[in-house]
């Protein structure tokens, strides 16, 4: 099975397509980001990484079988109201679109996989239009203790929702004895407006709504409560929110590993659609 992964990111695609049980003969991947490049060969050697998704043409005669990518979202994002798929970063769903027809030409039955968020409805009707196909809605609170609604549309026949597996946030935390070790409470100006915005009472919650303090401004985004203050959340407790495997971004930065994992994928969604390939 020959792969295309555009926006590939830190190559959640390729853990999830071994975690489906499958293998990727050849795995080319488009991505740019110099830590995302680094985080995937560190994990995945033999990946081929082919550059710049708006300068990529597909070689006459390759045969592509499955084509993957979540494209930028954050011009259809409810966070930009007024936003569309045609902005500066969105407006790269068009580089899929323009590779898919061309995988296409040499394989009518490429397999293809798109992810994004729920978002402006023009623009997910303008890219459910384009793909002949409608998204299916899934949450990544049923296969882990992240809230990240988001939506796919495939090819991929018979595609159903993943069975909740009940992932409950407050199994995963360390002992507050071993966060003291790790953590100093530096109360800078920023992080007490966080605190007061974001902060409180999220121990005890079951689900966490995202990632990183970047993604959103919501109640609960990125930062835990710890010793009457807050914290961020652990690299650790970043890969398991993506059920991604624990020391995949070891080869990073703490920083750059919550950026990859901010715009990253839930890998088990992915491999549960990947399994019914």
């Amino acid at each position: 099975m020959n792969v295309l992964s555009l926006f590939d990111g830190m190559s959640c695609g390729q853990i999830a397509i071994e975690r489906a049980g499958l293998k990727a003969d050849n795995y080319y991947a488009s991505e740019v980001k110099k830590h995302a490049i680094k985080c995937t060969l560190d994990n995945y050697p033999n990946t081929i990484h082919v550059g710049d998704v708006t300068k990529l043409k597909i070689p006459k005669g390759q045969i592509i079988d499955l084509i993957i990518g979540g494209s930028p979202c954050q011009d259809i994002s409810n966070i930009k109201p007024g936003m569309d798929i045609y902005g500066e970063k969105s407006k790269l769903f068009f580089e899929y679109v323009r590779l898919l027809k061309e995988c296409r030409q040499y394989n009518t039955n490429v397999k293809f996989l798109l992810e994004n968020v729920n978002g402006d409805k023009k623009s997910i009707d303008i890219i459910s239009e384009i793909l002949g196909v409608q998204p299916i809605r899934i949450n990544s609170n049923l296969v882990s203790y992240q809230n990240r609604d988001r939506l796919y549309w495939t090819n991929i026949p018979n595609v159903t929702i993943p069975s909740d597996k009940g992932i409950n946030f407050q199994d995963y935390i360390l002992p507050e004895n071993e966060y003291t070790q790790k953590f100093k409470v530096n109360k800078t100006p920023s992080r007490v407006l966080m605190y007061e915005k974001q902060c409180p009472n999220i121990t005890y919650r079951k689900k966490i709504n995202c990632l990183t303090c970047k993604q959103d401004r919501r109640n609960n985004s990125g930062l835990i409560d710890f010793q009457d203050f807050c914290r961020y959340l652990t690299t650790q407790e970043l890969e398991l929110a993506q059920t991604v495997p624990l020391g995949y971004t070891k080869s990073v930065t703490r920083n750059q590993a919550e950026d990859l994992l901010g715009d990253g994928w839930t890998v088990d969604v992915i491999s549960h659609i990947f399994k019914h390939i």
